[in-house]
């Protein structure tokens, strides 16, 4: 078990089956995964760094977790050729993995929420794993190629081992930052975008942001104007705005973009 800066505690379990989970100071769990090939993994052992290594066997590489205060790093282990070249993930029902545009992942839950005053219900997106964008590299250093893939609430990381002549073992290594304990994202979709971008900021009340309405109040004139940038796009895109409270840094920091796919339909 490793503490987590801002509190909460991160456990890497003791069987495989069982993964790593994560809660905060109040004991609530906000993150819990799976670990690739856990079935065929021996039980942890424990290195004088804290770390901890389940044993696979020769056709399921073994796997390497250490927690640290602000992220997870879990290391996959290719001993040889004959070896799997796809990891999975899995964050658990309710949760949805989607890969970002810079090879980065996130993996959110969908929580509908109810404004009391104008009685708007609100798709709000809780953001529970960041994960780092992934690499992969044999014993002499060299780079190999890998990416992620997404399943529903499951992370596939591809390690394209067999594609070259690399020097095993090989270390493909997904990061999971832990999201900060405010991390919520609001996604609008075409009709609303095409709303917003031609009734102004003024219009986004109507269509509701539930526990993100102060950051939509404040973030209006940018949810506009990136709401056009969206209309004008090709093919169409739509616009989102997600906020964040960081545990170091005090205050709320907010950004607006837009996106393809998902809700914007």
């Amino acid at each position: 078990m490793a503490t987590l800066d801002g509190d909460g505690t991160a456990t890497i379990a003791a069987a495989p089956d069982d993964g790593v989970s994560v809660r905060s100071s109040d004991g609530e769990e906000t993150m819990s995964v799976s670990l690739p090939g856990a079935g065929h993994l021996d039980d942890a052992t424990v290195g004088e760094d804290g770390s901890v290594t389940y044993l696979g066997d020769a056709n399921t590489p073994s796997i390497n977790v250490i927690a640290g205060e602000e992220k997870i790093r879990a290391s996959t282990i290719i001993s040889d050729a004959s070896q799997t070249e796809r990891f999975e993930y899995d964050f658990g029902g309710g949760v949805t993995v989607e890969i970002q545009h810079d090879g980065s992942a996130i993996a959110y839950t969908t929580e509908e929420v109810t404004d009391p005053d104008t009685g708007v219900t609100t798709s709000i997106e809780k953001i529970v794993a960041d994960v780092a964008t992934p690499w992969a590299r044999d014993a002499d250093g060299i780079d190999v190629p890998t990416r992620y893939e997404a399943s529903g609430s499951t992370l596939v990381q591809v390690v394209e081992h067999r594609s070259g002549n690399y020097t095993y073992p090989i270390v493909a290594d997904p990061t999971f930052d832990r999201p900060n304990f405010f991390q919520y994202r609001v996604r609008f979709n075409r009709a609303e975008t095409a709303t917003i971008a031609s009734g102004g900021a003024g219009l986004i009340a109507s269509i509701g942001c539930g526990a993100m309405a102060p950051v939509c109040v404040i973030a209006g004139g940018t949810i506009w104007w990136n709401a056009s940038v969206a209309q004008k796009s090709s093919p169409k895109r739509c616009v989102q705005v997600t906020a964040t409270q960081p545990y170091v840094v005090p205050g709320l920091v907010w950004w607006v973009d837009t996106y393809r796919g998902g809700p914007c339909r």
